[in-house]
């Protein structure tokens, strides 16, 4: 009996989100003779946490697999794919996948997190930096040599040794965070559900999200990079946004509908924040008359803080090392709770 995998993760325009063929060769030779390793070459239009539509194509394909790899995984998916046992999704978000049927069902489901960790501390640690050394003030063109309100008694500017960053959502994306900012001589806050959990030894202090505002009251840098669920969608708003201090910068890489954004612009505008720098937006494309691009306090980039020409060397390995796990019938890596939503 041959078993089928169904790979659909293609893209024309943007090939570094089309898998390649060595990554194709890699799990077929992981499957074996007894496995069909497919893919399906039709452009995915993924944003977020998924794909749009999925074509006939790819549900006729996944009629008769048990595997499943894509951006997202659609509820038609599951429904056209009765003898589906593991699914993954590509994106490190999982919010429009779980679905009515996912939750039902008792497909495994694994998701990409930990892939975007690196990429996404480097934004982090760069748009920290950009504050920090105030290249915000270089860049705005109301003053072309803005010497006086870089060293002035009242300069923002700072190392970020000795400074403190709270990282908001623990886990592979935020850790990584805050090994890159403990490598700097940052002081790290972790803040995640679970905080009896051993402390990280990177981090010095670690508090749960029911202390929120606590967390965050003496942190320079506060870091969103949690995931997207009920309980976390509009968790920071005006009370968490009071609470942090006057010269502080907040910074997402976790999914707009955390934030509030009209009380995030409205802190910005009086100055009860020094700066905000956001790779997501409550609505994406970001529109052009949105008020935080009006803002020289804003480091705003077009959700592109997690692309990186090595995304594929680790979405293989991720994806590789889950099919070794699934044949032997091990535990997968990044297994999604389904209930908790992440």
């Amino acid at each position: 009996m041959v078993h089928r995998l169904v790979a659909w993760m293609h893209s024309d325009r943007y090939p570094t989100w089309s898998i390649p063929s060595d990554s194709l060769r890699r799990l077929s030779d992981v499957a074996g003779p007894d496995w069909e390793v497919e893919s399906i070459p039709i452009v995915a239009k993924a944003s977020g946490d998924g794909v749009e539509t999925v074509p006939d194509e790819v549900l006729a394909a996944v009629a008769d697999a048990e595997i499943y790899m894509g951006f997202g995984v659609p509820a038609v998916v599951l429904r056209r794919g009765p003898n589906l046992r593991w699914v993954h999704s590509a994106a490190a978000g999982v919010r429009s996948s779980l679905t009515a049927e996912m939750k039902a069902s008792g497909v495994l489901f694994t998701n990409s997190a930990g892939v975007y960790g690196r990429p996404l501390a480097e934004w982090a640690i760069g748009a920290i930096l950009y504050f920090a050394r105030g290249f915000d003030l270089a860049a705005g063109p109301a003053d072309p040599w803005p010497f006086d309100a870089s060293a002035c008694s009242s300069s923002p500017l700072r190392e970020v040794g000795g400074s403190r960053v709270a990282v908001i959502g623990y886990g592979g994306i935020g850790r990584e965070i805050g090994r890159l900012a403990a490598a700097l001589g940052m002081n790290v806050t972790a803040v995640r559900a679970r905080p009896d959990q051993p402390l990280p030894e990177e981090a010095d202090r670690v508090f749960g999200t029911d202390r929120l505002p606590e967390a965050v009251s003496d942190a320079h840098y506060v870091v969103l990079a949690l995931p997207e669920t009920a309980g976390s969608v509009g968790l920071f708003g005006k009370e968490a946004l009071a609470a942090m201090r006057s010269d502080a910068v907040l910074l997402n890489v976790a999914r707009g509908s955390i934030v509030d954004e009209a009380a995030l612009v409205a802190a910005l505008r009086r100055g009860s924040l020094r700066g905000a720098a956001l790779d997501v937006f409550r609505r994406e494309p970001l529109p052009a008359d949105s008020p935080l691009l009006e803002l020289s306090n804003v480091l705003a980039t077009p959700h592109t803080g997690s692309v990186s020409p090595r995304f594929w060397e680790r979405q293989t390995a991720l994806m590789a090392e889950n099919l070794a796990r699934f044949l032997r019938g091990e535990t997968l890596v990044n297994l999604v709770d389904k209930h908790r939503g992440y």
